[in-house]
């Protein structure tokens, strides 16, 4: 089997040489982002990466959390992630329906911390 794999952007704990190396061997295990949906969790950083599988190619994202790495594809949820990813560091994984069908936003979670601000 032929398996290429061309990480194009790294951010956060998988801007590291082990991830990397990992993701190149093929040794990144993710769960889809749709078994996710509902969950809050922690982002510790992304990789967006282009595979060539055989005769088969496709970009897919990978997003480390705490339990482990979410996939998706969906430019939405990348987008998400990208604009609060610092600022904050825990999402709501949600489904959102769209014309073209159903895709996945990562919601940022709001605290004290990331806002500064004191709430009673």
């Amino acid at each position: 089997m032929n398996y290429e794999v061309t990480i194009k952007e790294t951010k956060g704990v998988c801007d590291t040489e082990l991830f990397k190396t990992m993701c190149k061997n093929g040794d990144v295990t993710a769960d889809k982002v749709c078994d996710s949906v509902g969950k809050i969790v922690s982002i510790k950083g992304y990789a967006l990466c282009h595979i060539k599988v055989d005769k088969k190619e496709f970009d897919i994202n990978y997003y480390a959390t705490d339990e482990g790495y979410i996939s998706s594809g969906s430019e939405v949820f990348l987008k998400s992630v990208k604009n609060y990813l610092g600022m904050v560091e825990m999402f709501k994984v949600c489904e959102v329906k769209t014309s073209k069908g159903t895709t996945y936003k990562a919601t940022p979670i709001l605290t004290e911390e990331s806002t500064g601000e004191v709430f009673e």
